[in-house]
């Protein structure tokens, strides 16, 4: 009975014995796994740093190297504008770098200028800035209220038209009336200029001087012979395109073509009088008839 005894008590220590090494055998391997771990971390965080030292270093020489000193920008696509106006707006500082230039806020600078619609910023290595400017093109001024305005090609009235503005373009008058616009015929009117720049029969968008806008009448187009075209609400490119067999008539018959009403709204035929140039309102005359 004794001896069993004993014999369970030996067989119990050298199991307990045997868990421990067991256990420090498992912390060693544990251990070394984090201290491996540990060392990488750290190799992982110096690497990190040396490497943001380093890009700092080589921004910081970028930003400041005499070699990256801005000598020469270009500026292209000026027309209305000078290359000394986008300078200027650029407000580039002496011995500024192409790397120390903030891109977005020179091209809002440069944009501020109503006659610029997109501009382009770019850098040129190792020490040149170019800018790209595409300017609007203004098709027609815009009578508001006392006011004229310029209007681009997509019908935005982007600048007050002032004497230092040397332009050749037709006048829109009637479309604004107690500050309210006649919407539906400024769309037209914008179709009708972008058809009247790309014609090339009678009349081109050079020689027309004023189109008006009436909420009754419709449209009526003024060349600078003196022709007043009334075109009405619509279909105004099939209604000009009658227009050269009245004009080669009107040549044939040896009439007096300068300040003539030429009523065109009707598609079955066109009417042709004689308008006095020095009053606004129309006199009253026999009408020439032809018939479409």
């Amino acid at each position: 009975m004794g001896m069993t005894i004993f014999k369970r008590r030996t067989r119990m220590k050298r199991s307990l014995k045997s868990k421990l090494l067991i256990r420090k055998n498992r912390w060693k391997c544990h251990s070394g796994k984090v201290y491996h771990d540990y060392l990488q971390a750290v190799a992982m965080i110096a690497l990190i740093f040396v490497m943001t030292a380093g890009f700092i270093y080589v921004y910081n020489y970028a930003v400041s190297s005499p070699y990256f000193a801005i000598k020469e920008t270009s500026v292209k696509g000026c027309r209305e504008l000078t290359e000394k106006d986008v300078m200027e707006l650029a407000a580039i500082k002496p011995k500024q770098t192409i790397f120390s230039v903030n891109i977005k806020a020179m091209v809002r600078r440069i944009s501020s200028n109503p006659w610029v619609e997109n501009v382009a910023v770019s850098r040129g290595f190792p020490n040149r800035l170019i800018v790209e400017i595409k300017e609007r093109t203004p098709l027609a001024s815009c009578r508001v209220d006392d006011d004229y305005y310029l209007l681009d090609k997509d019908g935005v009235l982007f600048k007050k038209l002032t004497v230092e503005d040397d332009v050749d373009i037709p006048v829109l008058t009637g479309y604004y009336r107690d500050g309210r616009m006649n919407s539906d015929l400024f769309n037209k009117t914008i179709g009708l200029l972008k058809h009247l720049t790309v014609s090339k029969s009678f009349p081109a968008i050079n020689v027309v001087s004023e189109i008006n806008a009436s909420e009754v009448s419709g449209l009526s187009l003024f060349t600078d012979n003196g022709f007043c075209l009334k075109l009405g609400f619509d279909n105004y490119e099939g209604k000009l395109k009658r227009l050269l067999p009245v004009v080669i008539a009107l040549n044939k018959k040896n009439i007096e073509q300068q300040f003539l009403n030429i009523d065109l709204r009707d598609m079955t035929k066109i009417h042709v009088e004689m308008r006095d140039p020095l009053k606004p309102t129309e006199r009253k005359g026999t009408k020439k008839g032809f018939r479409t």
